[in-house]
């Protein structure tokens, strides 16, 4: 009997499904960054941004060697949303990490010749 009760907590431990701790945590939710954006095309050393008329930075990522022309005109730029990390780890901390939205390069369009 005592091995009956012993092992009765074994058994409904096996018997549970999902992932436990887990229930209840929403994955979490893509950026909602668009497929396309345009304004003034802004470089700083090898990062590329697009100053969107509301003054929104849109990073950018993936194919930019091609940009560097179009630097200070008016531009779209279409492409996949993503993810840029960047460590920020200070000395003698913890690591850690900051996610910043981007935007995948795929196409460039130049819109106009200077920003405006």
């Amino acid at each position: 009997m005592l091995v009956l009760v012993l092992a009765s907590p074994s058994i409904w431990l096996q018997a549970q499904e999902g992932h436990p701790g887990l229930e209840g945590v929403v994955p979490p939710v893509p950026y909602p960054y668009p497929s396309a954006v345009s304004g003034c095309l802004e470089r700083s050393g090898f990062y590329y941004a697009v100053i969107g008329e509301d003054g929104t930075a849109y990073a950018l990522t993936g194919s930019t060697k091609g940009l560097l022309r179009y630097v200070g005109h008016d531009v779209e730029i279409t492409g996949n949303p993503t993810v840029v990390s960047l460590d920020t780890t200070m000395k003698d901390t913890a690591s850690s990490v900051e996610e910043n939205p981007a935007l995948e390069v795929r196409t460039v369009k130049e819109l106009a010749g200077a920003c405006r």
